[in-house]
């Protein structure tokens, strides 16, 4: 058997022995016998697992998406938002209006519970901002979902709101961008907010409420995730599990910084070429739980779906290069499954580098260049 560089056709790679034989014959005529060979080598090199699974079928759109169940629903209720953060990757303002209603939350709601058992994330803008918040919460949390998040700044979260909310058991995101006022206000444009969104974190702290830190790296506070997992520890008491670092890429008003020198993890597999004048700034996740599974037991792949303040349905929210519908005109099913450019023909390096620039989960970035480039 050969295989071919997706990239480079003049590149072969010469496979032989069992493993050829085996693969072969599981991609020809697919059976249980085969697919067990395959697993035994398989669990002898970690880069081989999921071999067995091995297809000439092309992927259909949902599986494409979603994988085996929905695990994520980014829940953008509105583009609203009480600060104008300079890397936002929706361009959320003051000035924006778009929102979801509060039957269009619940029938999105509903219709993504039909395609698993998600955690939900509500996002924005600032979610807070929405004056159905709590009906919205409440409604999710009685549809049983994996578990729900509030994404936010924290500029309005009052002791009445979480009064209101804790009943129905939401967690708390909050964007943090430094432990320096200064830096963290710089970026926000908003004066005074570092202190308003610190208050919040101990408001909800106070409430016995699980909170944890997202925060964007740009060049304006690269650098700073040491002293930002410091000041969790001291002013929070919040482990490294707690905090989330991820780059900022070229996507809203984040396609008017510099962030090509900042990568989640430099790739292996990048084609990237060297620039010996950059230097490169690499942002570790300090979250990532290490997924661990008995060797026999299939793996599944759980997806995302993101829907828009404007009802755009996209793989994920920092990928909305791909509509792959909207709920005002369909459901989150019937987009996915009638999603008609389905299908990168045309492999290239520049795609693929598109997407690891653009999006920082391999599973994303997996989606985004099967989808192929949008017209």
């Amino acid at each position: 058997m050969t295989l071919i560089h997706p990239f480079d056709t003049a590149k072969r790679c010469r496979l032989k022995g069992q493993l050829t034989a085996s693969l072969q014959q599981q991609l020809q005529s697919p059976s249980a016998s085969v697919a067990a060979t395959l697993d035994v080598i398989a669990k002898q090199h970690d880069w081989l697992m999921g071999l067995s699974s091995a297809s000439l079928k092309p992927f259909e759109p949902k599986h494409l998406v979603i994988g085996d169940t929905l695990g994520l629903l980014f829940l953008e209720i509105t583009d609203q938002c009480n600060e104008q953060c300079i890397h936002c990757y929706a361009s959320s303002s003051p000035a924006c209006s778009d929102f979801l209603s509060l039957a269009e939350i619940k029938a999105v709601l509903e219709q993504a519970r039909a395609l698993g058992r998600p955690i939900v994330q509500f996002t924005g803008g600032d979610p807070l901002i929405h004056r159905h918040l709590v009906e919205a919460i409440a409604f999710t949390h009685a549809l049983d979902f994996q578990s729900i998040e509030i994404y936010t700044n924290g500029l309005l979260l009052n002791d009445k709101l979480l009064q209101q909310l804790l009943p129905y058991a939401p967690s708390f995101a909050f964007s943090l961008y430094s432990p320096d006022e200064m830096v963290h206000d710089g970026i926000t444009q908003v004066k005074g907010s570092f202190k308003k969104t610190i208050a919040a974190m101990h408001r909800a702290q106070a409430l016995d409420a699980n909170i944890r830190i997202g925060m964007a790296i740009m060049e304006q506070n690269a650098g700073h995730e040491q002293a930002m997992l410091d000041f969790a520890q001291v002013e929070f008491a919040l482990t490294a599990k707690s905090v989330r670092f991820d780059p900022v890429h070229e996507t809203g008003r984040g396609s008017n910084l510099n962030t090509k020198h900042i990568s989640l993890m430099p790739s292996k597999n990048s084609h990237m070429p060297d620039e010996e004048d950059v230097v490169h700034h690499q942002v570790v996740q300090t979250d990532k739980v290490k997924q661990t599974s008995p060797a026999n037991k299939k793996v599944q792949r759980k997806g995302k779906l993101a829907v828009c303040a404007n009802g755009n349905i996209s793989p994920c929210i920092f990928n909305r290069e791909h509509v792959l519908g909207n709920v005002r005109q369909q459901s989150l099913l019937s987009a996915i499954e009638s999603a008609s450019h389905v299908g990168n023909s045309s492999p290239s390096i520049t795609r693929w580098n598109f997407c690891q620039y653009n999006l920082s989960c391999s599973d994303c970035q997996m989606v985004a260049y099967t989808l192929g480039e949008t017209e």
